[in-house]
């Protein structure tokens, strides 16, 4: 089935109708006049209360659409969620389609609230079963859409592969998707497709991975909230979505092709401002990434990629991790350094209640000291943070920080 996320005329975007072949009837009841030439009567999204025959759609405004087949419809997707095994009614499904796309091709009006029921009529559906409604080409086209309510239903299909390292492991093999997902995360437009996104490849990347307590065995880790130790909570996962995104020299020179500056996208240069929301949005994953495995983030997999002055590369190296912290960000924007004071506060307060080997420790520690030099800003930042946090935390955390800065 064609998608039609393709931008209108009027700067509106179509949908592609397979989105709404869950349309389950909700709970609450709306009834709403359609009207034809002949006759007028009513549809709900409780019980219909008249089935309509018709099947062709006119060009009707957005109130006076009939559509029909939805007494069928409601019953067919109540049997489907009362047993999942039961096939698919593709003729009832394909009925109501053509007659969704045909209203959504010619309405003007935005179809986010329509949108925002289909992600919560989805909910219930598992990450493989929505991908036979909503099939790839589909979500790449609903990623790409200058809607943000395409954009959002889009991500919430996708953060279903988060509920299972198998389901993860069915992503990774879908790398097209997977790319423009980084692209939302790193360069979508609207700040709400940009938080959802990053949300959803955090849970992703923390369902995917391989390593358990960041890969350090429990006798020799060091971390602890209260004076109780952290437990392993979560099992391992296969680690393929790491090494599609952040092994993988693809995906990583996208990453940091939208975070430098004088880079372009979509064959177009960006504006500094356009660089730093980037930036923020890198920075603001990466804590919790490596409470998960920072190994993988401070390894130089391409060192060509993330470059660093030799003498600070000799001292820490030169991952992902090193360059977003030491050499990415322009000090002199008064904003971003602010931006990367607040990933080094949010960063050892994480690895701090995360399980840290003593190498793990010793790199942390160069890491910081490395950071901050001729940095007082961020000295006097990190001195002040236990002050700024809940009282539980706060004497726990003053000593790790003496630690580091010692």
């Amino acid at each position: 089935m064609d998608s039609v996320f393709s931008q209108h005329s009027k700067c509106h975007a179509r949908v592609p109708a397979s989105y709404f072949l869950r349309l389950i009837v909700p709970k609450f009841h709306i009834t709403k006049k359609l009207r034809t030439s002949a006759h007028s009567t009513t549809f709900s999204f409780g019980p219909p209360t008249t089935q309509m025959s018709a099947r062709t759609v006119p060009e009707y405004s957005m109130d006076n659409i009939p559509i029909s087949g939805l007494q069928e419809l409601e019953t067919h997707l109540q049997q489907l969620l009362g047993d999942p095994s039961l096939p698919f009614n593709v003729k009832l499904l394909d009925d109501v389609e053509l007659q969704l796309t045909e209203i959504l091709k010619s309405t003007t009006q935005d179809p986010t609230p329509l949108l925002s029921l289909t992600i919560k009529l989805l909910s219930p559906l598992s990450f493989t079963r929505t991908l036979t409604i909503a099939d790839p080409p589909s979500l790449l086209t609903a990623l790409s859409s200058p809607l943000p309510g395409a954009n959002l239903l889009a991500l919430a299909i996708i953060q279903k592969a988060a509920k299972s390292p198998s389901d993860a492991s069915i992503l990774s093999t879908l790398p097209e998707i997977v790319e423009m997902l980084v692209k939302s995360w790193l360069a979508s437009t609207d700040v709400g497709v940009g938080e959802r996104a990053a949300r959803v490849l955090g849970d992703l990347l923390e369902t995917d991975c391989e390593a358990v307590d960041n890969n350090t065995r429990i006798a020799d880790s060091r971390a602890q909230i209260n004076g109780d130790e952290i437990i392993k909570r979560r099992v391992p996962g296969h680690g393929r979505l790491w090494r599609l995104i952040l092994l993988s020299r693809p995906n990583l020179t996208l990453i940091q092709q939208l975070c430098s500056p004088n880079s372009a996208y979509l064959g177009q240069p960006r504006t500094t401002h356009q660089v730093t929301i980037s930036q923020g949005r890198l920075l603001r994953l990466l804590p919790r990434l490596c409470t998960l495995n920072i190994g993988a983030l401070s390894h130089p997999v391409f060192q060509d990629l993330f470059a660093l002055p030799e003498e600070i590369s000799s001292r820490v190296g030169g991952g992902l991790l090193q360059w977003a912290a030491l050499g990415m960000v322009d000090k002199s924007d008064t904003l971003m350094h602010l931006s990367l004071v607040d990933f080094f506060e949010t960063f050892v307060s994480v690895m701090r209640v995360s399980r840290r080997s003593a190498e793990m420790d010793a790199f942390i520690r160069k890491l910081m000291a490395t950071a901050l030099e001729c940095d007082s800003e961020l000295e006097a930042a990190l001195k002040t943070l236990p002050d700024r946090t809940i009282e539980d935390e706060a004497e726990p955390l003053r000593a790790y920080i003496t630690g580091l800065l010692n």
